[in-house]
């Protein structure tokens, strides 16, 4: 693990009983505790003695140290004087525990303020208030460490800033909450930029701006990965601490005002146990993130990844000029690879010349030349180079699609698991369109209700016959896996189940060459179901000179129409679908055929975001590479990859056996089906080779 950073936690989050918190974070193998509540008691209610004759025992028997004081300083309201004479008192006492506990640091906070007034109207008594403690914590040489905390004066890091800057001393620093923030609708990254030099420690918690509910570090919106990357590059040493707030433990509601099930809605952990070590073994990956790009690339490189593409064709040709043309900030193209050596005399001329060339992607894999690969080849080898990449522990992303069968993707996706440290992603650059995000935004918030219907006409993707003369892999079973489904739709098939969720079952007619001269599909037609009875079509082909994109999504509360992948049309019912239907009289409905009053019941919205073409692939190499440097959350995961190939394989496997297939289906029926036609195929290309001698 990264030297000089060390977890502690505050343990009174797994149980109240001292043995039950020492004995559990002994066995996860942790050596430091924020110590705060004991016994059903909190600390500071202690005497010196007892922390003397019992605490520091107890202790030292588990062989745990104190990495900082969960103190209630600074948690009463500013107006509050005998609360605030009791609070000098009683910091003083802490302050000699600290002493016997050999602990550097007390948490602290800067005073509720009353409800429903400015803040700034308090400063100057905050910080007169916060002198008298910090000049306690001097005599002691002791250092005050002030949390942002909802409803204290210090809550956003503005407020935060003018109180370091205006106490001012060495025994007063800050804790850096990720979740606090979050909570009170600030961007963790901003704060943290704005406050780090004053930051001294951090507490591991995470939260969602949504409903601001704690969930696991890592999975909100903290940003927790990034920020701590940045500052341990730039050489913070010190705690982690951990406080889950995961479920709901004995001492919570003695730290909040607000009802603990406005924060805690739902438990993460069976017990106080399991949520705690849940949130180490999440801190845990974090860390090995980190540390593994640290050794990988060294402090100072990690402000660049050196990329490889395997693959240089028409995609990853592309891909290498992006790279090698500066188009993705803090990435550079160090080797590429193709099997074809006319390829060589391409990156020759195109590429700069310490680009290195291979004939051979595990030499590639192999030379220590990158720290990143992107994987442009023809599809069934995308999973299985993959695989090399991630077993040499190397950031991977991979074209679309994912693969050609999800049995094989499965398994790339696995061992993406096993190794969190690194970065694993899709190209699916149509994630990185600003149209897109926001429809699914507008999906995801509900603002159209629970979706009825899904519909995608994609016929756009017109093809001569030219385009699948060009390579003998394409539009091939044994090339290519599959047409429109595998090659061109992947796309949409992304985007639909992203925005719209997954479908349970499939019922599709696919025509296999109908218009080409192909063995794989060139026209689709689907119908699904979702779990929640939706239903959907989609329908792509590549023989439409003149197509059609026309995306629909129909919710019990509006509707969503995409046209063209750039104009948008929301239409917000102002009451339910189902309320109308309750309420509507037949002399309504009549009105409504004759185009009367319709207006009245909805909102439209239009807005149209111009052809994002060009810049997709390039933004979701940016992404990619601030995820390895910085830990920025990926838009398009690696292991999202397949969803889209679960839907296509069913839709093959629908035609195949001309029945509905179920999601998740037979993989290994699949498998069968797929390799009966690729066998077909390579018999049919032998008896047209005979006929041709």
């Amino acid at each position: 693990m990264l030297e000089n950073i060390h977890v502690s936690g505050f343990s009174d989050e797994i149980s109240s009983d001292f043995d039950t918190q020492l004995e559990t974070v002994k066995n996860l193998g942790m050596e430091y505790i924020s110590i705060r509540g004991v016994n059903e008691k909190n600390f500071s209610e202690y005497t010196i003695e007892e922390v003397k004759e019992y605490i520091k025992p107890k202790l030292d028997e588990y062989k745990v140290k104190v990495s900082s004081i969960g103190s209630p300083i600074g948690k009463v309201f500013i107006d509050d004087e005998e609360g605030f004479e009791k609070q000098v008192c009683l910091l003083e006492k802490i302050c000699q525990m600290a002493k016997i506990l050999d602990c550097k640091y007390i948490r602290m906070f800067s005073f509720y303020m009353p409800k429903d007034k400015n803040p700034e109207d308090y400063k100057d008594e905050v910080i007169n208030k916060l002198r008298i403690f910090t000049k306690i914590a001097e005599k002691y040489d002791i250092v005050l460490l002030h949390e942002n905390e909802k409803d204290i004066y210090g809550d956003i890091s503005s407020r935060c800033l003018t109180i370091f800057n205006e106490v001012g001393s060495e025994h007063f620093k800050g804790i850096f909450d990720f979740a606090n923030f979050v909570q009170c609708m600030e961007d963790t990254r901003e704060c943290y930029e704005l406050l780090k030099e004053h930051i001294v420690y951090y507490h591991i918690k995470d939260a969602v701006k949504e409903d601001k509910e704690n969930v696991v570090c890592g999975t909100g919106q903290g940003k927790i990965e990034e920020i701590l990357t940045d500052a341990i590059k730039n050489g913070y040493k010190g705690f982690l601490t951990l406080e889950p707030h995961l479920v709901i433990f004995d001492s919570l509601k003695d730290l909040e005002l607000e009802d603990v099930n406005s924060i805690i809605k739902k438990d993460k952990g069976l017990d106080g146990k399991s949520a705690y070590a849940l949130q180490y073994n999440s801190l845990v990956n974090i860390l090995k993130s980190i540390d593994f790009r640290i050794k990988k690339m060294g402090v100072e490189n990690m402000k660049q990844v050196r990329f490889g593409i395997v693959g240089i064709g028409q995609m990853g040709g592309s891909h290498s000029e992006w790279l090698a043309g500066g188009k993705v900030e803090n990435a550079v193209l160090t080797a590429v690879c193709d099997v074809n050596p006319q390829k060589k005399e391409w990156a020759a001329e195109k590429l700069p010349q310490d680009v290195k060339f291979y004939d051979n992607y595990i030499d590639m894999l192999d030379s220590g030349e990158i720290d990143a690969v992107l994987i442009a080849t023809p599809h069934y080898d995308h999973p299985v180079i993959a695989i090399e990449a991630l077993n040499r522990d190397l950031h991977t992303l991979v074209e679309k699609p994912a693969g050609v069968y999800t049995k094989k993707v499965r398994e790339m996706n696995e061992l993406a698991e096993s190794k969190p440290h690194l970065v694993f992603g899709m190209m699916f650059n149509q994630r990185t369109n600003p149209l897109y995000q926001r429809i699914k935004e507008i999906v995801a918030n509900g603002e159209i209700g629970e979706i009825r219907r899904t519909n995608w006409i994609i016929t756009t993707w017109w093809r001569p016959q030219a385009y699948y003369d060009m390579s003998s892999w394409r539009a091939t079973w044994n090339g290519e896996g599959g047409g429109v489904l595998a090659n061109q739709a992947p796309h949409q098939i992304d985007l639909w189940q992203w925005i719209c969720g997954m479908p349970t079952k499939v019922r599709a007619n696919l025509q296999y060459g109908s218009h080409r001269n192909i063995v794989v599909e060139d026209d689709v037609t689907a119908f699904v179901e979702y779990e929640n009875g939706a239903t959907g079509t989609f329908i792509t082909c590549t023989h439409d000179i003149m197509g059609t994109d026309r995306f629909e999504i129909h919710g019990d509360k509006g509707k969503i129409l995409v046209e063209g992948s750039k104009k948008v049309t929301v239409s917000r019912l102002k009451e339910s679908e189902t309320e109308l239907n309750e309420k509507m009289t037949f002399a309504d409905v009549a009105n409504l055929f004759r185009g009367q009053g319709m207006s009245d019941l909805m909102d439209v919205e239009e807005f149209e975001i111009p052809d994002q073409w060009g810049t997709q692939h390039i933004n979701v190499m940016i992404n990619f590479t601030k995820a390895i440097l910085e830990g920025t959350p990926l838009l398009a995961p690696g292991t999202d990859g397949i969803k889209g190939v679960t839907i296509a394989n069913a839709m093959h496997l629908s035609s195949w056996l001309g029945q509905d297939v179920e999601i998740p289906f037979d993989e290994d029926l699949f498998l069968e089906e797929l390799e009966k036609r690729k066998a077909e195929e390579l018999e049919a290309k032998k008896e047209a080779e005979l006929e041709t001698v």
